[in-house]
């Protein structure tokens, strides 16, 4: 079966996947006559399979057919061959829709599939069919609309679970992934080694990182219940109150702060302190207002690798500035990528993503920072920050990167997509570690140990 899919309340969408499972042949479903819409009320009626989640009409289509999407509400026709489908096209509408529907099909040997009639299936043609995102009725958040609709609610708190309800509310993955880059800064950086200083930098990074993240669940309650991705996080299933995640982010904010001030220098904590408010009230309300928190959102990405540089020399050197560079053209192609799979989710809850409101631009903008990120590693060793090992070692693993992001770019399907996004989660551990190996203090030390033993051994003769 082909699926045309309408994705709710953020943009117009219809996506077409690909589907050997019948239409109307499930066990599980109750068959029903609709119209299509009144517009083609009067040409046929056709099999509508109602479930949970979704309602699903079916009507035979030839491959080589042209096929007019009328979009009503905004006066837009967009014609496509219905062989297309098949090759995982897509069409964004930007302006919001009501009334999806096949204004016209040209297809002189069009049929329509009769209602329970599963004869259909053996035949040659597509079988496209329309499908109507309802709310999720398994989820008991669906219907939050703020986050005072469960901010009174009776808790059972289960104190077992505690640790893995903070740890789901930190996002213990993306804060593990956050003070990986702040270790990496630290070790890049020509300062001398510290273990109580790097551990109390990523201690304190790690708390800020984690009211950061709870501060934005906080805030996105009434949409990440409309997500299949978030809503089963903790504060939209309701297994802690927002009072208590409140709370949780107010203590590690201050502690985090407070460890990076007292215990590290002022300049790492005014980052964190920085980065903290960038991504709580800006990145976080801009994501349902402009695509451009994207842009934001790759700054927040960019600083922690700043905060462990300096926490070994205690200032920021242009290598700083080079490394958040990396970071920040990094997490393009990365977010991208993942956000092109997302689009569904992102759309019902009217999340204004690059990869909703631009997919061009979303694929454009991917590939370009491949390329200067690519760049950026090759200026490296002139600035000072690596020996020249680097950009020979880093270029294979670049160049792999760029030609996924130009697959992503041309393609712009499910497959390419996801191939950038699992590279990527390769790809910047990989040149971090490569940036740690080959950093130019490392060369330095090595010429002056050299230095000083031709000294001593000169003395001696």
């Amino acid at each position: 079966m082909l699926k045309i899919c309408r994705l709710g309340h953020g943009s117009d969408m219809f996506e077409w996947q690909h589907s050997t499972k019948p239409a109307a042949t499930s066990s599980s479903t109750s068959v029903t006559s609709e119209s299509i819409s009144d517009a083609n009320s009067k040409k046929a009626d056709v099999g509508s399979i109602k479930n949970a989640d979704y309602v699903l009409r079916t009507v035979d289509i030839d491959q080589e057919e042209l096929l007019t999407l009328h979009f009503k509400q905004s006066s837009q026709l967009v014609d496509v061959k219905a062989k297309h489908v098949l090759e995982n096209a897509s069409i964004y509408m930007q302006k919001k829709n009501n009334v999806y529907n096949l204004d016209q099909l040209s297809c002189s040997s069009m049929s329509w599939v009769p209602a329970g009639d599963s004869s259909t299936t053996s035949l040659p043609s597509l079988h496209l069919t329309i499908r109507e995102m309802e709310p999720d009725k398994t989820n008991p958040g669906a219907n939050i609309e703020s986050i005072h609709d469960v901010e009174w609610r009776e808790q059972k708190l289960d104190f077992r679970k505690l640790i893995e309800y903070y740890k789901m509310l930190s996002k213990m993955r993306l804060t593990g992934l956050v003070v990986l880059t702040t270790m990496a800064g630290y070790w890049i950086a020509p300062g001398s080694f510290s273990a109580s200083s790097l551990g109390l930098c990523a201690l304190g990074t790690a708390l800020t990182s984690s009211a950061a993240n709870s501060i934005n669940q906080f805030f996105e309650v009434p949409y990440d219940c409309q997500m299949n991705r978030t809503k089963n996080r903790v504060l939209v299933r309701g297994m802690i109150s927002p009072l208590h995640g409140v709370t949780f982010a107010a203590v590690s904010s201050i502690s985090g702060l407070a460890t990076l001030y007292f215990c590290v220098n002022p300049i790492v904590a005014g980052l964190g302190a920085f980065n903290l408010g960038l991504y709580t009230l800006v990145y976080t309300p801009l994501k349902r207002i402009s695509m451009i928190n994207t842009w934001v959102g790759s700054l927040v990405g960019a600083i922690p690798p700043m905060m462990g540089w300096a926490a070994c020399t205690g200032g920021l050197e242009p290598g700083a500035w080079l490394l958040a560079g990396i970071l920040y053209s990094w997490q393009f192609p990365h977010f991208n990528a993942l956000s092109w799979n997302l689009r569904p989710d992102y759309s019902r809850a009217g999340y204004r993503m690059m990869s909703v409101v631009d997919p061009g631009l979303c694929k454009r903008v991917a590939f370009r920072h491949c390329v200067l990120l690519t760049a950026m590693c090759l200026a490296a060793p002139p600035l000072g920050v690596t020996s020249w090992m680097f950009a020979a070692d880093s270029l294979p693993l670049n160049l792999y990167l760029c030609y996924l992001g130009w697959q992503f770019y041309r393609k712009g399907d499910s497959n390419s997509s996801r191939k950038l996004f699992r590279f990527s989660l390769i790809h910047i551990p990989a040149l971090l570690l490569l940036m740690g190996i080959s950093k130019a203090s490392l060369g330095r030390k090595k010429e002056e140990k050299n230095v000083e033993e031709s000294k001593h051994g000169f003395e001696e003769q």
